[in-house]
């Protein structure tokens, strides 16, 4: 596995051609929503643009497989027009600049080649490293701090469905093209997720409040939306997220413990924070 280390735009196809590679990953993306509200430009760029034109020159080449990592949020629901999760076939229905950059170059990446590519279309995205220095879009981090969280369905990815995923696109020798919806199985909300966390010791009591009140003062308004994919419930069989996120608070809890006091740091940060997922 190589890691390229300069700007997308830099992978020419001589670069291509020189690293000879059997399968390009673009996980690269802006993704703080209120971020791409205030910088439109680079929004587009880097979510939309970049892609796209690293795609054209992989085309270009053969034998090149392209998995490039869209997002849940084109959707804002929770679920659709019949009261059903979003597939894969469900029009984008997007509600911020970040969820149109993301459907719009879904779109133009399927147009270009859709049998040389996978999107895979994650939605909130947790791990248990969450620790000192870890990834502040981790939303376990979110979870760990934020007082206030809204009580709405969602779907939620770990890492580990996300990583079964991305084997299963590479080692999959047919069938393994097009779009993907990525999630634990089963709905959750991060209210409930926070009040898991809370009982284990972790965090301090959430705070329950409504969607209505939380779009009435937070741009842009937050997207919630629950996932559903046929083929990759019978290919991937994901595991439940209630499981999921029991083991990944008990792994968070282990690596807490040592070797300095944690919980006594993340309610202190509790505190201070006052933003509201």
């Amino acid at each position: 596995m190589q890691v390229w280390p300069h700007d997308i735009d830099a992978l020419s196809v001589s670069a291509l051609e020189a690293i000879r590679p059997e399968l390009v990953i673009n996980a690269a993306g802006k993704t703080d929503l209120a971020w791409c509200e205030t910088h439109a430009a680079e929004a587009i760029r880097s979510n939309l643009e970049a892609p796209v034109r690293l795609y054209e020159r992989i085309v270009s080449l053969e034998g090149i497989r392209f998995i490039h990592f869209s997002s849940g949020c084109i959707w804002d629901g929770p679920y659709n027009s019949k009261g059903k999760p979003f597939t894969p076939k469900d029009a984008p229905t997007p509600a911020c600049l970040y969820s149109w950059t993301k459907a719009a170059a879904d779109a133009m990446l399927l147009d270009l080649n859709p049998n040389r590519i996978a999107i895979l279309r994650p939605r909130q995205v947790y791990s248990a490293n969450a620790t000192s220095g870890a990834h502040l879009r981790n939303t376990l981090q979110k979870l760990l701090q934020y007082p206030k969280l809204i009580d709405t369905p969602n779907s939620m990815s770990s890492i580990e469905i996300i990583e079964k995923t991305v084997r299963h696109v590479i080692h999959a020798r047919r069938d393994w093209s097009g779009v993907w919806n990525v999630y634990d199985r089963g709905v959750t909300s991060p209210f409930e997720v926070a009040e898991m966390l809370w009982k284990a010791g972790l965090r301090a009591q959430p705070i329950r409040i409504s969607k209505t009140e939380l779009d009435s003062f937070h741009k842009p308004k937050r997207v919630d939306t629950v996932l559903y994919d046929d083929r990759f419930e019978v290919q991937l069989q994901p595991e439940e997220v209630h499981e999921v996120w029991a083991r990944t608070i008990k792994e968070y809890q282990e690596k807490i413990s040592q070797p300095m006091s944690g919980k006594k740091q993340l309610e202190s940060q509790v505190e201070t924070v006052p933003t509201i997922l």
